[in-house]
This record gives structure tokens, C-alpha cells and sequence, in this order.
């Protein structure tokens, strides 16, 4: 979906779901979603699978069509998108790697296993921020951690190494082949966000000294790899379960978070303030002596 019909679309959630005076954790119950994804979903910031769109049509006793807005067109373009789930990013893919090659590839630590977790970590940890991973890649549970889809991972990296934008090459670490990669160009950095860039160096910045039977103890404490079953993907929406020290949101922004959500919804039913009004209150005198 685009940004536009997905604020649309959160416009309309919200407008049913405040017209049946629900709140946002009775809409994440009935999809089996945190409550923060709701918000998300509100603000135009996530987008609404075809099986939640399922979900919710049954749980408002609605047809599609009050919740589109009467729009067939949104409902070809919701289905066609939740077929492919999240669209790869190529180009955030290769940039991301050469700006983890670049900060930490020359650490001995840095093998292809520990790669794959600082990969992981960037896209969850985004996600859980904002409601949008930086590369798009789905991850797989295997016993050592999350690894990247091979059919999304490898044609990029072959690309990369047939361009000559990276080496790959074996070498020994602690009595064990370790596969390497070293950047051979610098990444294009305005591919990113300024958050997605903060997002990268705090991941490197907390994880890039680990090795990699150090990052695999700590990914296996993670409720995304911990909640899903050996060798299934990794759902994004599990990260919003997290708690210290994975999680990238503390209480207190969750809190102010669901505030500012609730005072939103408020906010929208609540009549302008008028002329007279205002000038009412700007008369009393406890509020002109406090100024």
C-alpha cells in the first residue's frame, strides 16, 4: 500500500472503532496483535494484512467495503500485498552490509554468522521503533539464531561479488573455518533515514563486539526467535512483546505512546474551541494575573 491509502485506511479503523467505542487493545485482541501495532496501524504507519482485514471485518460484523471506504481497488491492492507480506529492499540490503563491513567488518569476531544477527537485529529493532524494517528481509528460527531467506539473501551478495563491491573468503578463527566479508566500496549512506542510521550504530555499537557464540546466547533470549518454531520465519510483530534488555522502547514510551494515541482519538471528537469561549477563558482574572 502507499503511505496515502495506508493513512486512509487508519483513518477508517479508527472512525469504526471510536463509532463502536472500542479501544485499541479491544482491536489487538481480535488480531492477535500488540496494541502498539494498532496505534501504528491508526497513524497510517503499518500496513493491514488481507487475514487481519478478515479479522477485523468479522469482529466490527462489517463487509469489507465500510472498512475501504468503498474502494475494490484497495482491497486488489491489499491482497496483492499481503501475498508478498513486505517487499525486499535490495539496495538498503547492500548498503546495509557494506555499512556494517565498514564500521566492524575488520574485527575478528565479524564471520558470516554474526552478520547475519546484526542484520537481524537492525531490521527487528527498527520495526519495533517505527513499524518498518530497514532491508525488508524475512528471517528464518534455525538452532544458532536468525538467518536471512537464501532466495532474498544470496542474489544479492552474488551480485555484490561479481561487481567487485565485496570480498568473500574463508579463514580460520579459534580452530574453526570462519566465512569473511570485506567491503570493497563505501556504502551510499543517503539510502537511510537519520533514525534507520541511528538504529544501525546502536545495534553495531551494543552488539558488534560479540562473537558468535556470544550473539547466539543473547539472540536465543529474544521473543521473535524464542516464540517461533525451528526453521519458520520470524514475525516482526513479535518484537512489540519484547522486554529488557531487547527491547528498543522503554515502559515509559510505551506509555506516553499509548497517551498520546488516546488523546488523539480524543482529540478528533472534540469541537474547536469558539471565539466566545476562548475569550472567556482569556478574561478570567487567575489567568491574567499568571502571566
Amino acid at each position: 500500500m502507499t503511505p496515502l491509502s495506508r493513512k486512509f485506511l487508519g483513518d477508517r479503523i479508527r472512525a469504526l472503532r471510536t463509532e463502536r467505542k472500542l479501544s485499541q487493545e479491544d482491536i489487538a485482541r481480535a488480531l492477535g496483535i500488540h496494541r502498539q501495532s494498532v496505534s501504528l496501524l491508526e497513524q497510517g504507519k503499518r500496513d493491514l494484512t488481507a487475514l487481519e482485514l478478515d479479522e477485523l471485518a468479522r469482529f466490527f460484523q462489517s463487509p469489507y467495503e465500510e472498512i475501504l471506504g468503498d474502494s475494490p481497488q484497495k482491497l486488489k491492492e491489499l491482497k496483492r500485498g499481503s501475498k508478498k507480506e513486505r517487499r525486499l529492499e535490495p539496495q538498503k540490503l547492500r548498503n546495509l552490509l557494506l555499512y556494517i563491513l565498514e564500521k566492524v567488518g575488520g574485527r575478528p569476531n565479524i564471520g558470516e554468522t554474526v552478520l547475519y544477527k546484526l542484520l537481524y537485529f537492525c531490521d527487528f529493532d527498527h520495526y519495533e521503533k517505527t513499524g518498518k524494517s530497514i532491508t525488508s528481509l524475512t528471517y528464518r528460527k534455525l538452532q544458532f539464531g536468525p538467518v536471512p531467506r537464501q532466495s532474498q539473501f544470496n542474489p544479492v551478495i552474488e551480485d555484490m561479488l561479481e561487481h567487485e563491491e565485496m570480498r568473500k573468503f574463508p579463514q580460520p578463527y579459534h580452530g574453526k573455518q570462519q566465512i569473511r566479508y570485506v567491503a570493497l566500496t563505501e556504502p551510499d549512506v543517503r539510502l537511510f533515514t537519520s533514525e534507520e542510521l541511528r538504529t544501525i550504530d546502536s545495534v553495531l555499537g551494543r552488539l558488534g563486539h560479540m562473537n558468535a557464540v556470544e550473539i547466539e546466547e543473547y539472540v536465543h533470549g529474544d521473543v521473535p526467535w524464542a516464540a517461533t518454531e525451528h526453521q519458520k520465519p520470524m514475525d516482526y510483530e513479535l518484537v512489540h512483546w519484547r522486554s529488557d534488555p531487547y527491547s528498543m522502547v522503554t515502559e515509559e514510551e510505551k506509555d506516553r505512546l499509548a497517551e498520546a494515541a488516546q488523546c488523539e482519538d480524543l482529540a478528533k471528537h472534540l469541537e474547536p474551541l469558539s471565539f466566545e469561549e476562548a475569550q472567556y477563558y482569556e478574561s478570567l482574572p487567575d489567568l491574567r494575573n499568571a502571566r
